[in-house]
Order: structure tokens, then sequence, then C-alpha cells
């Protein structure tokens, strides 16, 4: 059979010539069949009869009853799992070969009788009225900072109708990566859209009563949004797709940072601001073919307040006894000369900054969950102090900063015992708090190698601290206090002597 490309040409070249043989020749095809179809008009797709017919007999025919009625009470099993049930049911009577003729009756089965699916519903986005907010997990793309697996997420904002987007690094669902995130995207733009939206976390929501669907704004969210005027939108509870938009720009997103970071050749980063400096410029990129309809946003939006919010929660906190301050569900170590202190705290997203008064104090790395969070630095001289109170320490565990700390705890307890290998191992922890944590790990895994020589002094003379003995000093005698001993020494023997005659 032609083809409808030759029946084209045909036709033109016949149209042209009026000859028939001249243009059945050109056109690949003998006389005869040129005429046949000059003479019928038809394409020859058009001409062909549909094929309704079995080539060969349907071994599901014996079936077909059962088929369908698995089919109509469980219209999402597939054609794979049936045809295991009705080999193992029938032996013998169905090989592997015909798997693909019981998957096209099960796809036309459901054609027809299959139950309703979901459909996507069209939306018409307005110019500068809806941002949407969501978080991502990045953890799938491995990405590593000094060769160490960075556990995050992108808090990630998208514009409706422009899909112009910006992304900040978060390490939690919380408040403060919400805030950071529409306030760097806001500032970016230099205008604000009328409504911000979000899914039902607890980072703008809370629950009004157990047990119930509904769902109330925060305050400190709705405080936030009024000063940029910002109307708060949810979706419904258990509704991800009414967020479509920025949920769709999750995976785009994510799909662009693998490519590019296979283009660069690697996933580590030297820094979390190198990497942030990464994200950025993708951003930038991703965002310049959007800059049509970005110009109608921008036109639609409102002002930018002057004043951007600080991205911190500041509370006053109490040093406890045990030289720690607690921050929601995690107590954190501080330096023990604050002790019983009050203190001023900004908690960030990712570090928490004491200050006393308005002086500065120090920066603690934020970590999510609860249990403690200890500085050896910050407790080892108590410890020492109190070697006793080390075996049944609550944050033990944290006192053992690399592994090689742990081998050397076990080697002292098993040589020395549980009271003496604490202070041994304690006297270590201090000489790495004093001297350098590096510097002493090096140490120990040398030493370990040859245990026998695995001691606190020689680990001081790797350090080139100097060993120091108690001095004794010995006056050089000189006969005249000798004979004075010798005088007094005989008088009282003299004494004992005539006490004991008489």
């Amino acid at each position: 059979m032609i083809t409808d490309m030759q029946y084209k040409r045909l036709l033109k070249i016949f149209n042209c010539t009026g000859k028939i043989l001249m243009s059945s020749i050109k056109s690949g095809m003998d006389r005869k069949t040129g005429a046949k179809y000059i003479k019928s008009g038809k394409f020859p797709s058009a001409s062909k009869s549909p094929h309704a017919w079995r080539t060969r007999s349907d071994p599901f025919a014996d079936v077909v009853e059962e088929l369908e009625k698995f089919l109509a009470g469980a219209d999402d099993l597939n054609a794979s799992s049936i045809f295991e049930y009705f080999q193992e049911k029938y032996p013998g009577k169905f090989h592997d070969g015909q798997l693909r003729t019981l998957e096209r009756r099960v796809k036309q089965w459901k054609l027809k009788n299959g139950k309703s699916k979901l459909l996507s519903v069209p939306q018409e986005h307005i110019p500068g009225k809806l941002m949407q907010l969501d978080w991502t997990y990045m953890n799938e793309l491995k990405i590593t900072i000094g060769g160490v697996v960075f556990k995050h997420l992108l808090s990630h904002a998208v514009l409706t109708y422009s899909n112009w987007q910006w992304a900040e690094i978060a390490y939690s669902e919380s408040f403060l990566s919400l805030k950071k995130c529409f306030q760097s995207a806001v500032f970016r733009l230099g205008a604000v859209p009328e409504i911000l939206q979000t899914d039902n976390s607890t980072t703008a929501t809370h629950q009004v009563h157990l047990g119930k669907k509904a769902r109330e704004f925060n305050n400190g969210y709705l405080t936030f949004l009024k000063h940029y005027d910002v109307k708060p939108r949810t979706i419904n509870v258990n509704c991800p797709d009414e967020n479509g938009d920025v949920e769709s720009a999750n995976g785009h997103l994510k799909r662009r940072i693998e490519q590019h970071l296979l283009i660069r050749g690697n996933r580590d980063f030297s820094s979390i601001d190198e990497y942030r400096k990464f994200l950025s410029g993708l951003l930038i990129k991703a965002n310049c073919n959007r800059t049509e309809k970005l110009k109608e946003e921008l036109e639609a939006m409102r002002a930018l307040p002057e004043i951007r919010l600080c991205e911190y929660i500041e509370e006053e906190k109490k040093v406890s006894s045990f030289g720690t301050i607690r921050i929601n569900k995690m107590a954190y170590s501080v330096p023990s000369r604050l002790k019983h202190c009050k203190v001023r705290v900004r908690t960030y997203e990712d570090k928490i900054k004491l200050y006393s008064g308005t002086k500065y104090l120090l920066s603690l790395d934020k970590k999510n969950g609860k249990g403690y969070c200890i500085d050896y630095r910050h407790v080892v001289k108590t410890l020492q102090r109190k070697p006793g109170a080390f075996a049944n320490c609550r944050y033990k565990e944290q006192l053992f900063p690399q592994e090689a700390f742990i081998e050397t705890y076990e080697y002292f307890r098993a040589k020395y015992g549980e009271r003496v290998g604490d202070r041994e191992y304690l006297e270590i922890l201090n000489l790495a708090a004093m001297k350098g944590e590096d510097r002493v790990v090096n140490i120990l895994k040398k030493l370990l190698k040859e245990k026998e020589q695995l001691t606190v002094e020689n680990v001081k003379l790797k350090l080139n601290i100097p060993i120091s003995f108690p001095s004794v000093k010995i006056a050089k005698p000189t006969l005249s206090t000798y004979n004075s001993l010798l005088e007094k020494g005989g008088e009282c023997h003299v004494e004992r002597f005539i006490g004991s005659v008489s």
C-alpha cells in the first residue's frame, strides 16, 4: 500500500500534466495503482478498514467473567497481579508471553468502565495578586558542606502569574524561615503581593479545637503580614494540590539544581555561604525568562515598607545552675562564668546569639528536636573538679567530640578502672579544650596504635607541655647543727636511763 505522501505527490503531478502513467511512475507506483487512487479521491489511510477481527483465539475467553469481577471490585488492580493469580489458579493454562494480551484487555475495560479521575482545574491568575510559599526537602540531592552531608530544606516563594521565584536555605518549616524567605523575596522585588498563601502547618496556623479540622492564623503571623499590608490565605486541610503552583515549582527547582550540580561536577561546597551563592545565581538565571510577565506583576503590586522586620525571636533567659539555657525543648550549654546570669537571647533560623544588655557575648549553633546541646569546653573544668559526676551525666554522650575520644575513654576505663579512668579521660578532654581539639585527636590516633604509650603524660609531651614535678629543697648540713642535735639527744637518753633505774 502506498503512503499518504505518495498520494499527495501523485495528485500534484497529475493535476499539472493530466498523464496517469507519468504521475504514477514519478510517485513510485505502477499505472494501475495510480489510476485507482486518482479515481477514488481518498487518502490511503482513509481507505483502510478497521482491524476488528482476531487473528488467533482469545486465551482469556474462559476467565472473562472472573476478570471483570476482579476489576469491578478493585479498579486499582494491575494486570500483572491478576495474571499471577490466574497462573497459580490454573497451572499450565497461561504462559508468560500472554501477559501483554491481558494488559490490553484490562486497559480496554478501565477505559470503558474505570472509576472517575481527579482533574486539574485551569486557574485564571491575576498579576500582582498571589504569592504561594512552601518548603521542600533537599536531602535527596546529597549536597555536602566540607564533605559532611548537609541536611536542609528550601523555603520557596512563587508569584503565580509570572512564576517568578525565590528560595532560602531553611532547617525546619518554622516561622523564622518563612519570614526570611518572604522578606528576601519582596525586598528583591521591591514590592509586595496582595495575598500570601501557605499550607496549614503550625508555622502560620493553629488548631482551634482538639480533634477538629478548623484552624486559625497565629497572632505572630498576622502581625508580621500586617506590617506589609498583605492578606493571609491557606489551602484546605489535606489539599496540597490547591498550592499547585509552588508544589510544581518545587519539583522544577530541584531538577534544575540537580542539573547544575551535574554540570558543576561535584556536590560539595566549602561553606554554606558558597552554597547560598550557588542557589542565588541559579534562581537569578531562572527568573531572567520571566521578565515580561514580571513587569505586569510589579505594576500591580503594592509599595514595599521601608523597614525590614528582624528575622529572630528575642527573649530574656536566666542561665541555670547547670550552666544551660533552654530554648524551646533544647538545653544549650554556655560558659560557666554566666551561671545564674540573665542574658538576652536572639534565636535565628540557624543560630542563637547571646547578649548582656547591648554587649554581644557569643553565638551557638541552633539544633532541632529536644534534649541537650553541650559544648564540652563549657563543662570540662567543672567535671574535672567533680569527676564522680561524669559516669551518670545526662549529656555524657556529647562529651566525646570524635571517635578517637571514645576509644581513649574505653582504653582508660579498661586499664585504670572507672574512677581513675574517668579522671584520666577528663584530663585529655581538658587538653583538647585548651590546646585544640584537632591537635589532640591527631596525637591520640597515633598513640592508639600502640596503646601502651597512651598516657596523659605522653599526650602532654607531644603537645610540648612541660611536665612539672614538686621541687624539694634540702639545706646543706652544718656540723654545729649536728652537734647540737647530738647533745639534745644525749641528755634525753641519760634522763630516761636514770628514771628506769630508780
